[in-house]
């Protein structure tokens, strides 16, 4: 049976691909042995791609469905920052007015690292909200 590589994805997503094509009655199998990306850390895990592979006749329904699953997956991540994006400006303005605030005080320097403390929590408990 002739393959043909339809997908690249990186190992922590092989298996969501392999279902999904799975269940839209195509074939599909690796080139390389998905478990070997698991001993893999650092900077190497995260450039490893595994090559996703179906038969020849199938290819071209398998790069649709594909292309479609990326789309979903591209809009939901822009939905998701979008959302946020309102929350980190928020917790930047609190931030930078604690900052005014420390420096009037002459003890800015000595407080950056609580000024970003502070940011990181508020940021986090108003994206918990929106979630």
């Amino acid at each position: 049976m002739n393959m043909v590589v339809v997908y690249k994805a990186n190992p922590e997503s092989v298996q969501t691909v392999l279902g999904l094509l799975r269940k839209k009655g195509f074939n599909p199998s690796t080139l390389e042995n998905p478990s070997s990306a698991a001993v893999l850390s650092g900077a190497g895990h995260a450039t490893y791609l595994i090559s996703i592979t179906v038969p020849r006749e199938e290819a071209e329904g398998a790069k649709s469905v594909l292309r479609k699953w990326d789309k979903a997956r591209q809009s939901e991540a822009e939905q998701i920052t979008g959302k946020l994006a309102g929350q980190l400006l928020f917790s930047a303005m609190v931030v930078a007015v604690l900052a005014i605030i420390f420096l009037f005080m002459g003890i800015l320097w000595d407080n950056v690292a609580l000024l970003f403390v502070i940011w990181l929590v508020v940021f986090a408990l108003l994206a918990k909200v929106v979630k």
